[in-house]
């Protein structure tokens, strides 16, 4: 019996059943047998890691197998070519007729069944021999692959595969290519640990005192001082993930809105030598000028004319009747333009003007932005002498008016531009906490479920991230918990700053998945059966992938 039908895929089927799946695959992508080799390499310099991780253990491997005319392959997460180590000029002379190079792409929507991408697609070893390769060019090569998983973060962190020249592959070969693929992995773990220790160190320089509120994150590791875990809740530190993972991170001092309420200055330090980790420290803010969306007022304004700018759900309306309750608990006047409109009514402009100043009752024209060029005339004539309580207009951003509103709103007295949510990054974790407070008391975001929040565009505002809230507190409950997870959310909402950052082939899973869940309702038992993957299988990619 040969060894590709002895080798066996970790969650069971047989490596022949997975050949078969994968010619199908070859297939759907559009790949032909008589297909070419890709001629354009890609780079390769984000494998760095791992090839230092390699180096060492393949120049071992190279003193054993001398002139035995195989070779070794190392390719990277997405089956791009790192390394080649040929023992013979037989199989040198093959792999160059192939083209295998580093910087050639092995994938298997580009090459087909190979040892080297098809490894990365089952996430298990396996064997392909001559025939079996999709890729006639191929054919007249035998291989064992085996991927190689980070142990500390179980991802996927490359693929080793044994090549010769013959009909099957060395039995010998899985034994070897196994025990360098632990070595490979021990290595990486080692450099996991050094970077754990550099952020530790750097956390243990900064918190020589309890009076400083201090906190440190790397990938899969976060350290907070008592000051700091006083301070921070986990959807806190979800915002300062993203900080940390920004690629352009450099040392710069940023305002954040707790979600506490509290307003404070990170100084943010990234920790050298180590990508996605960065050194937090925290001091009160040091001035407190009111927030252009602020819930709760002290004293009434002191302008009687208003603008209230910003984009559609950015709580522009809620904002204008705040300021007019400001002024006293009694009734206010609102012209809602576009329900009239939507109604089939001409707004009463004319008559709301003269009501407003005959009962001195405050008057909100909500959406003036919509008017036609007479009522805006009137509007802009009457702000000119308009006193006692005040008029409150309602538009959309200044840049994104005509002249004649923006002609209104240069007159009112005072102007409120709201920012759009995508640019309230400092604050969006407190906002989104107290929009989950509001819909469903006693619940509370994640560390990554407030990460991934903070990864959306959010083009519709506060009204988007109020539905998409509002249907993650409807999943929380549903299975009887009170904090929020990235499972909670639409799917389309579940990006975090670490799946951000993944690889198109860990992006293509991640999507996989996530619509297997979406499918199965939920059901992890039945989204494995989907995915023809077991249940700690899945667990395992979910957690790697950021689901």
């Amino acid at each position: 019996m040969t060894i590709d039908t002895l080798q066996k895929h970790p969650d069971g089927p047989p490596v022949r059943a997975v050949i078969d799946h994968s010619w199908r695959r070859s297939a759907l992508w559009g790949v032909r047998p008589d297909d070419p080799t890709p001629t354009v390499l890609v780079d390769t310099a984000s494998a760095d890691p791992l090839l230092d991780a390699a180096r060492p253990v393949l120049d071992d491997a190279a003193a054993r197998l001398a002139d035995t005319n195989m070779s070794l392959l190392l390719v990277d997460h997405e089956c791009r070519m790192v390394s080649r180590v040929a023992f013979g000029s037989a199989i040198e002379r093959t792999l160059d007729d192939l083209g295998a190079a580093p910087g050639m792409p092995f994938g298997e929507e580009i090459v087909g069944t190979t040892a080297l991408g098809t490894p990365a697609e089952i996430r298990g070893g396996i064997a392909v021999n001559s025939s079996e390769h999709y890729l006639e060019r191929f054919k007249s090569i035998s291989c064992f692959g085996q991927p190689i998983v980070h142990p500390a973060t179980r991802r996927l962190a490359g693929i080793i595969c044994m090549s010769e020249t013959a009909e099957h592959i060395n039995p010998l070969a899985v034994p070897f290519v196994n025990g360098i693929v632990a070595d490979i992995a021990d290595r990486l773990l080692d450099r996991s640990r050094a970077h754990q220790r550099r952020v530790l160190d750097a956390f243990q320089r900064a918190a020589p005192r309890r009076d400083i509120a201090v906190a440190a994150i790397g990938d899969d590791l976060q350290l907070t001082n008592a000051p700091a875990a006083e301070l921070l809740s986990p959807a806190d530190i979800g915002a300062l993930r993203v900080l940390a993972t920004e690629p352009t991170l450099r040392a710069m001092v940023v305002p954040l809105t707790l979600v506490s309420g509290i307003e404070v200055e990170v100084g943010v330090e990234p920790v050298a030598g180590v990508g996605g980790a960065a050194l937090f420290r925290f001091r009160p803010a040091a001035h407190t000028s009111p927030r252009p969306a602020a819930a709760t007022r002290t004293a009434p304004v002191a302008a009687t004319t208003i603008a209230v700018t910003g984009e559609p759900g950015t709580g522009r309306t809620t904002e204008a009747h705040a300021l007019a309750a400001d002024h006293g608990s009694g009734p206010t006047l609102t012209v809602d333009v576009a329900e009239d409109l939507i109604c089939g009514r001409d707004p009463d402009i004319v008559g709301s003007i003269a009501r407003a100043r005959s009962g001195r009752v405050p008057l909100i024209v909500d959406g003036v932005d919509l008017l036609d060029d007479r009522s805006i005339t009137l509007l802009t004539k009457a702000a000119a002498s308009w006193s006692g309580c005040p008029l409150i207009v309602v538009s959309a951003p200044r840049e994104h008016v005509t002249a004649g509103v923006a002609a209104l709103i240069g007159r009112c007295g005072r102007r409120i531009d709201l920012s759009p949510l995508r640019q309230r990054s400092s604050d969006l974790a407190a906002t989104a906490s107290a929009v989950l407070q509001r819909l469903a008391p006693g619940m509370r975001l994640s560390g990554n479920a407030t990460d991934a929040l903070l990864c959306q565009d959010w083009p519709g505002n506060i009204a988007e991230l109020d539905a998409v809230l509002r249907q993650a507190a409807q999943s929380c409950a549903a299975r009887a918990a009170r904090i929020v997870e990235p499972a909670d959310l639409p799917p389309t909402y579940r990006t975090t700053s670490r799946a951000a950052h993944l690889s198109g082939r860990e992006q293509a899973e991640r999507v996989a998945i996530v619509d297997a869940l979406d499918h199965a309702g939920g059901n992890k038992v039945h989204a494995a059966r989907e995915l023809g993957i077991s249940r700690t299988t899945l667990y395992a990619r979910m957690r790697a992938l950021g689901i």
